[in-house]
């Protein structure tokens, strides 16, 4: 009926079998017999091939995917964003922003990798491309070698979607004496190996196909929710396949009484086993139906043309039939019923339109991943790394032809103030607003050079500038001006510009960006917003020999002490004024010897007066993030008011810090003498040359608490450790302790402590043995 079913609604079948009806009737019949003779012959055959050729597939499957990790590993590892971040000693979101941007590169490139994480286990900085929840068992002592895998689920940040992940953990440069700093790890989607073995058992409906490791645990089965599951402990089969030292083989199990062929392969380099296990039912199948199709054209001879013309026309359409499942199966037209009609031309011309569709948006991919690896190429051109990043050599080659000058020449894009711009957005919109501000630059210098973005940091933009001679400056500051109007107009955002020196190979583009990274050192002098180049530079010798101002740091410290603002910023004024004179690297360093001179002046005042250090050492921290000498003179003033604040503050406390050091005095005095019977008030007073009624009532107000009130404290807190400690009588201890009376002794100790000297000890005794 289905032969007939096709006839209806199918016209190139139709035509088919009417054209091969009546000539094909007698060989139709020979053919049937001669199929089933050689099926029968070789049914033995057909399944030893099958297997043998699905341990191929296996085989190159797990090779594919070993070597895939290994490669996304090697590029990882040879990249410096990555090796930054992996062996950074501090948490650095700049750091963790450019990683985060090369993984996800890389993932563009290999899209059948589910997620790249990497940890810093100094830092504790986890970042990885899908937004999942860092592993807890990543820094565990026994997982830390220097490669391993481990299947995994987890879950995303949010908690809506569960991954099942075939982890791969990198540990680099391993060292035996000491805990691993870092790790990278690359997970595999669990569906990919899923799919590649079902695709490999796509015949066998009733088939089962799984992956597993060396103790039987299952990484990946055909049935997801086995993911995990140990079948060691479940099935004898498997573990006669983990018993077998040569790894692969083949051998019939009764599974649920049914006969099955076990399929296995061990790859070599994963540790994996991938196992088939098929009804033998199911593979003689065919055997069997055509034996059944002989038999009943050798009863039905009357209807052998018709009956073997519609099976010879059935084998022609074959492809076409195959192309229309294919087609049905991903979601191509539905299944034909008995009242429609369909051309098969019209059905796979649409299917193939839908698939050309898929190839120009996966050709859309490979562009944008190409693109993104040009950018990774520009920027480590700059930094004169361009070797280290993986890709083949005709890319590089073409990469380079299209930088052919014969001038070449870097401009430095550098945002202002770029502290407050870090505070101001997060990482994201930073990265949005640095891609716009490139592309604004590349479109107006555009209308006048060829040019390339590279971008090397966080808080700049280069472009590589080509032409045919040497550039105009006067007409390239014009566009450059007009680049920084259009920045600040659409992001309120300031950059300095620096215009490198021009070279005339690719070669030489890292000399030109380092040169532009030196004029760029003029915005000290010239202010936000400069336009730096040779040109503004100091000639050579032009610098006056100087010498740091120490003269003016003394003036400085003197003003400070006194208290006298005026002075210290006429102070300041001259110290920036003295920079002007200096070069760059001169102005920086006179610049933190004068914050070192004024803290190492005022330290004093963080240890006597409890002054906070920190106060005292921010400015440091900010020197970090000077761009201007107005900066610097900023600065200066805050940290040279914050101290004079502080002494000001301090003044008035100088009398209680008198006070305070005279009461410690007196009680270290008590610490030492308790054991004296004539300790007293009078003793103490005397000790520390005041009167005993002043003593008497300033340490009353400063611990609130009487003088004998304290001796008497001091003297039980010490009998109660010697009660503890040793076996002297209670009134010996009280003696040791300037109390002879025992009565008295013990009164003051029952009153103190709620028990009597005896009963403490008893206590005491009973908590060191309890037994």
């Amino acid at each position: 009926m289905i032969f007939l079913r096709r006839i209806r609604q199918y016209r190139v079948y139709r035509r088919l079998v009417l054209s091969y009806l009546l000539l094909l009737t007698v060989t139709i019949t020979l053919l049937s017999f001669i199929l089933y003779l050689m099926f029968s012959a070789r049914a033995v055959q057909e399944i030893d091939r099958s297997s043998k050729q699905m341990l191929t597939q296996v085989s190159y499957t797990a090779n594919v995917v070993y070597d895939q990790i290994q490669d996304v590993t090697g590029q990882m590892l040879s990249d410096n964003e990555i090796m930054s971040f992996l062996y950074a000693n501090t948490d650095s979101k700049t750091v963790d922003y450019t990683a985060n941007l090369f993984l996800n590169r890389i993932q563009g490139v290999y899209p059948f990798i589910k997620n790249l994480s990497v940890y810093n286990f100094t830092t504790g900085a986890y970042i990885d491309s899908l937004g999942l929840q860092p592993d807890p068992h990543i820094a565990a002592t026994e997982e830390m070698n220097t490669f391993g895998f481990y299947p995994r689920r987890v879950d995303s940040v949010t908690g809506s979607t569960s991954y099942r992940l075939l982890t791969f953990k990198i540990i680099p440069e391993r060292s035996f004496a000491e805990t691993p700093t870092s790790a990278i790890m690359v997970d595999l989607d669990e569906s990919y190996i899923r799919n590649t073995m079902r695709n490999l058992s796509a015949s066998t409906k009733d088939s089962l196909t799984f992956v597993m490791d060396a103790s039987g645990t299952v990484l990946s089965h055909s049935s997801p929710e086995y993911f995990m599951e140990n079948y060691a402990a479940q099935h004898e089969y498997v573990r006669t396949i983990l018993a077998d030292p040569d790894g692969q083989g083949s051998f019939v199990y009764n599974l649920d009484r049914q006969k099955h062929l076990v399929t296995y392969i061990k790859s070599s380099n994963l540790d994996w086993y991938f196992v088939s296990v098929r009804p033998y039912a199911e593979l003689i199948s065919n055997i069997y139906e055509l034996r059944n199709w002989t038999i009943l054209v050798v009863v039905l001879l009357v209807l052998a043309g018709a009956v073997t013309s519609f099976m010879l026309s059935g084998n022609i359409y074959n492809p076409i039939r195959t192309l229309l499942d294919k087609v049905n199966s991903t979601g191509g037209p539905p299944t034909a019923t008995a009242l429609m009609r369909y051309d098969e031309y019209e059905m796979l011309t649409e299917a193939f339109t839908e698939k050309i569709e898929t190839a120009k948006s996966m050709e859309s991919t490979i562009d944008r991943s190409a693109r993104a690896l040009k950018d990774s190429y520009l920027a480590l051109l700059l930094k004169g790394n361009a070797n280290k990043i993986a890709v083949s050599a005709e890319m590089k080659r073409e990469w380079k032809s299209r930088l052919n000058g014969p001038c070449l020449t870097v401009i430095l894009f550098k945002i202002d103030r770029y502290a407050a711009f870090r505070e101001q957005y997060d990482s994201y919109n930073r990265g949005l607003i640095r891609f716009a501000v490139s592309n604004i630059a590349h479109e107006l210098i555009s209308r006048s050079y060829r040019s390339d973005v590279a971008n090397a940091d966080e808080d700049e933009t280069a472009l590589i500038l080509q032409s045919e001679q040497p550039l105009h400056e006067d007409h390239l500051h014009l566009v450059l001006g007009e680049i920084q109007d259009a920045v600040h107009h659409y992001y309120g955002i300031g950059l300095s510009v620096a215009i490198g020196d021009p070279c005339g190979a690719v070669s030489e583009i890292r000399d030109s960006y380092k040169s532009a990274q030196h004029y760029i050192e003029s915005r000290l002098f010239l202010g936000q917003g400069c336009l730096a180049s040779r040109t503004t530079m100091q000639p050579a010798g032009s610098e006056q020999t100087s010498r740091y101002p120490s003269v003016i740091e003394k003036k400085l410290i003197d003003a400070v002490k006194l208290g006298r603002q005026p002075a210290i910023r006429a102070h300041l004024a001259e110290f920036k004024a003295y920079l002007t004179g200096c070069a760059y690297t001169s102005a920086m360093k006179y610049t933190n010897f004068l914050m070192l001179g004024i803290i190492k002046e005022f330290e004093y005042i963080t240890e006597w007066w409890g002054v906070d250090a920190d106060q005292l050492f921010r400015t440091l921290e900010e020197f970090r993030h000077v761009e201007t000498l107005d900066d610097i003179e900023h600065m200066l003033t805050a940290m040279t008011s914050c101290i004079v604040d502080m002494l000001e503050e301090n003044k008035k406390n100088t009398t209680v810090a008198k006070n305070a050091k005279l009461i410690e005095e007196i009680r270290q005095f008590v610490k030492e003498q308790y054991a004296e019977h004539g300790l007293s008030l009078e003793a103490a007073a005397d000790h520390v040359g005041f009167s005993a009624g002043y003593i008497g009532k300033l340490f009353k107000s400063m611990t609130g608490t009487t003088f004998n009130d304290y001796v008497t404290h001091i003297r039980m807190e010490e009998a109660k450790t010697l009660l503890a400690a040793t076996n002297d009588s209670v009134a010996h201890i009280g003696e040791r302790v300037g109390v002879y009376n025992v009565p008295y002794f013990t009164t003051l100790f029952k009153k103190k402590y709620g028990m009597t000297p005896s009963q403490y000890r008893e206590q005491a005794a009973k908590e060191l043995d309890p037994v």
